[in-house]
């Protein structure tokens, strides 16, 4: 574990994740990005709204195998409603995203190869795009999304108002894939999975849940 100092509180800022680029402070909701050995202020992140969430940062679970950790959250929103993305570690440093949207979870995985994948001009809703290991998808939402949220720690500087276009598609067996088109393409896969088959643990309490 790395551990940095905040720019704006000297609170320790700490990386689990070698790929993680960007952090928020939990004593004084700074953003910073990293740079090497150093952090830089790039804003501050405002509280969050109460949300219904059972998930928080330190929850474990399974997926194939193997135990993950939840190490940061992207909330995202766009003109209906909003989802989470929580940034996860397994195995020493393989990291993934555990989604959480409209009650349906997944876990996905962003692709180094994406040479497969199609200029935004030429997605639209219905279309078949391959996306290895997967293969061919459909692409099933299209949607204009911002940032609104983020905490812990994170592969990209996640600051409040980051947007992009997220493109949502789904294959048989459960697999699911996600183009986000933004200042740069990044592109993940993997599968839905039903909530007991995570075995999570850590959860956070929700009175009445």
């Amino acid at each position: 574990m790395l551990e940095l100092s905040c720019p704006a509180c000297g609170a320790q800022v700490a990386f689990k994740s070698r790929s993680s680029v960007f952090a928020v402070c939990s004593f004084c909701k700074t953003s910073a990005v990293r740079h090497d050995m150093d952090l830089e202020a790039i804003g501050k992140i405002a509280d969050l709204q109460y949300d219904l969430t059972p998930f928080q940062v330190g929850t474990t679970g399974m997926y194939d195998g193997k135990k993950f950790e939840i190490i940061g959250r992207l909330k995202v929103a766009y003109d209906n409603g909003f989802w989470n993305e929580w940034h996860t570690i397994s195995g020493g440093d393989d990291t993934g995203w555990l989604a959480e949207a409209q009650g349906f979870l997944a876990m996905c995985f962003e692709l180094n190869d994406i040479s497969s994948i199609p200029a935004l001009e030429g997605v639209i809703p219905g279309k078949l795009i391959n996306i290895p290991p997967n293969g061919y998808m459909q692409v099933e939402d299209m949607r204009q999304v911002h940032c609104i949220y983020s905490e812990g720690e994170l592969p990209m500087a996640a600051a409040q108002g980051r947007r992009s276009m997220s493109v949502d598609l789904v294959g048989e067996k459960m697999k699911m894939g996600t183009i986000e088109y933004g200042e740069n393409v990044r592109v993940y896969a993997g599968h839905y999975q039903h909530f007991e088959k995570f075995e999570f643990q850590n959860l956070r309490r929700i009175d009445g849940w």
